[in-house]
Parts: C-alpha cells; sequence; structure tokens
C-alpha cells in the first residue's frame, strides 16, 4: 500500500515538473517586447503647410469687355524644434511666390510688354536658440536670428503704367536686398499657441549685392535694369547698412475651430542710431514734385501747399523717431482633406524704405509710406506633423 502511494506522488510530481517545464519553455519562446531609450527622437517636433492656388479667367468674343488672366500661388510654412533639458531650440520658415499674366502672354502687344508680373515673393526663416529659466519652461534667454528676403527679381511698373517710362525698373534681386536681424532678449511662452520676445539689443543689417546696383546720377538706358539702393535707405556706393535697437515680437497660432486655423506675427523695432538724411532721394525727387506743381516752387518764388510739403516730408527720416512695423497675418481654411482656402494680409512701414508715387502730371516720385497686401486664394493644400505635435 505504500508502495502505492509512494508512486503516486512520484508521478504527480513528474507531471508538475513536466507542466512547469513546459511553461518555462512557452514564456521563453514567446517574442519579448525589447524597450529602447527613444529619448533623442521625442525631442524633435515638425510639421507644416504646403499650398498651391490657382486662379484663371478666359474670355472669346465677350461684349462686354475684359481681360483673360491666370494667377497662380504657391504657399509653405513649417517649423522643427528641439528640446532637451533646459535647451530649446526653435526654426520657421515662411514663404510665399506668386504672380498673375494677363492678357497676351504668348504674343505681348507694344501695350502690354510684361504681360505676367510677379504680385508675392516672401522668404522668411526665424530660429532661436534658448536656455528654459524656470521649472513651467514659460521664460527662456534667448538668441534669435532672422532672415526676410525674396527669391525672384523684383520690377516696379509705375512709370511705366505711367506711360512716363519706356521701360520697368528694376526693384529688387534674388536675395538683395536681405534683412537679418541678430537680437539677444527674453522669451516668454506661456502656451502653445502664443509667444512674446523682448530685446533691448537687436542689430537690424540690410544687404545689396553690388553687382546688381545702380550707379550714382547714372541716366543712361541701363538703368532700368539695375537697383537704386537708396530705396532700402542706403547711401549711393555702399551696400550695406546696419542699425542698433531694441525689438518685441509676437506670435499666434491656433485653431479656431476645428478647420479655420489662425496665424499672426507683429514685429516692432525701433532703432536708438538711425538719424540720416538719404541726400540722393531728396534732390532727384524734390525737383520731381516741383515739376509736378512748378508754381509751388520755392525757387521760382511759389509757396508750396500742405499737400506738397507732406509729400515733401516723405523724402525726409530720422529713425529714431520712428518704429519699424510688419505685421503678417494667415488665416488657412480647411475646405476638406486636400482644398484649402487662405485669406493673407501684411501690413508694413519701413521708414527706411522709398516707395513709388503717382503725382497728378503722371510722374511718380520715391517717398516714405505706409505698405499693405492682401491676398486671397483658394486651392490644394497639403498639412502635415509629428504626431503629438502641434502646427505652428
Amino acid at each position: 500500500m505504500k508502495n502505492r502511494i509512494l508512486i503516486a506522488l512520484l508521478f504527480v510530481c513528474t507531471l508538475s515538473a513536466f507542466g512547469q517545464s513546459k511553461t518555462d519553455l512557452k514564456d521563453a519562446l514567446k517574442p519579448q517586447e525589447i524597450k529602447i531609450n527613444d529619448t533623442m527622437n521625442h525631442n524633435w517636433k515638425y510639421g507644416g503647410f504646403l499650398g498651391v492656388n490657382f486662379g484663371q479667367v478666359a474670355l472669346v468674343n465677350w461684349a462686354a469687355g475684359g481681360q483673360n488672366s491666370i494667377a497662380i500661388q504657391a504657399n509653405a510654412n513649417g517649423f522643427l524644434t528641439y528640446e532637451h533639458k533646459h535647451l530649446l531650440w526653435d526654426n520657421q520658415l515662411t514663404f510665399s511666390l506668386g504672380g498673375i499674366a494677363q492678357g497676351r502672354v504668348r504674343q505681348p502687344s507694344a501695350t502690354n510688354k510684361y504681360p505676367f508680373r510677379k504680385n508675392v515673393d516672401i522668404l522668411q526663416i526665424t530660429s532661436r536658440v534658448g536656455y528654459i529659466i524656470d521649472k513651467k519652461k514659460h521664460w527662456m534667454a534667448t538668441f534669435l536670428t532672422d532672415l526676410k528676403t525674396s527669391l525672384l527679381d523684383g520690377f516696379d511698373y509705375s512709370g511705366y503704367d505711367a506711360g512716363t517710362s519706356p521701360q520697368r525698373q528694376l526693384s529688387s534681386t534674388p536675395f538683395s536686398p536681405s534683412n537679418l536681424l541678430l537680437s539677444l532678449g527674453i522669451n516668454y511662452k506661456p502656451t502653445s499657441f502664443f509667444s512674446l520676445y523682448l530685446s533691448p539689443v537687436t542689430a537690424k543689417l540690410t544687404m545689396m549685392d553690388a553687382n546688381t546696383l545702380l550707379a550714382q546720377n547714372d541716366t543712361s538706358s541701363d538703368k532700368y535694369g539695375k537697383v537704386d539702393r537708396t530705396r532700402y535707405g542706403l547711401d549711393n556706393g555702399t551696400t550695406f547698412h546696419a542699425s542698433i535697437g531694441a525689438y518685441l515680437r509676437m506670435d499666434f497660432q491656433k485653431d479656431l475651430w476645428k478647420n479655420i486655423n489662425l496665424k499672426t506675427a507683429l514685429e516692432l523695432f525701433q532703432s536708438y542710431t538711425d538719424k540720416h538724411v538719404l541726400d540722393g532721394i531728396v534732390q532727384s525727387e524734390l525737383a520731381t514734385i516741383y515739376a509736378a506743381y512748378p508754381n509751388e516752387n520755392p525757387a521760382t518764388g511759389g509757396v508750396p501747399s500742405a499737400g506738397t510739403k507732406n509729400l515733401i516730408n516723405h523724402l525726409y527720416y530720422d529713425n529714431r523717431g520712428n518704429t519699424y512695423v510688419n505685421w503678417l497675418t494667415n488665416i488657412t481654411f480647411k475646405v476638406n482633406k486636400y482644398i484649402t482656402a487662405s485669406l493673407e494680409t501684411q501690413l508694413l512701414y519701413d521708414q527706411t524704405v522709398a516707395v513709388p508715387h503717382l503725382l497728378p502730371n503722371g510722374s511718380t516720385y520715391l517717398g516714405r509710406g505706409t505698405q499693405f497686401r492682401e491676398a486671397f486664394t483658394l486651392g490644394f493644400g497639403f498639412k502635415f506633423a509629428q504626431k503629438g505635435a502641434e502646427i505652428k
């Protein structure tokens, strides 16, 4: 009897040991989850938007009159950020390029030598490197660089359209002018969609390509293919202008509703150093103004009217009393996965930049003034982002 009980116990222990071994074997053969330190990848975030918009009008024997036209514009914005412990590196890109063609594009007539005209060309790259100085990561000591430029030749058509110039005037070339900001300050970012940057010490640099600049007092026909540097606050004979001042920038980007995104940026710059009168602009443009109003020329006994004095005042500037303003706003409407509409506005005031003004006699002169641009487009768009990252 005892032998039978002992045999039974041995049999049970054997089965138990075999079952345990089988279970261990299954666990050993089961695919195991291997955890890899992916911290480096999680430190990077990226996202952006790409869009192309079209517009077109075609008229055939249209009795009411009109003009054929084709418009195209490409837009892009993107961001790339890296964050690790107290270090934050934030990069943003804004790009717009477009033009419009009117009339007979393939066979330009004598009255329409330039059927295709660029109407927007913006490239802006902003990079901020900062050290986070509080536990909530709201405050950061920051070094900021910002580059604004264009990619294609730009032209001033005001004189040609008014009939006072035989050709369009070259006003810019690729990357000329380029405006560069170098700034050291404090960045405050209480939320993911708003940031405020303030710097008491900022260098604002304007650079131009020497090979494309108009020589002083050049009256030859070649002048239409050269850029007048005094348009951008540079003296004749120079290719570089620098000023020191205070800089403020506010950025806001957020989905207002499910399919509506608002992105706006306001920049203000107050110069400490720019007290300057461009003699080249004053002398030549003053003569243009008095040619339009000969009875008001003091040289012949005339007295300038209040309106003429206002025009003359636009020729002079003291930047210590003026604030540079650049306010760019873009509202994107997402119709469906690939169709988007956008409304973009830009308000720009730069006292160092001269813009063309039309006079009653049809002539134009270069003076100071507020610049404004607005565009509404509808077309194809694609939005991309790293999972969990918000489009900036």
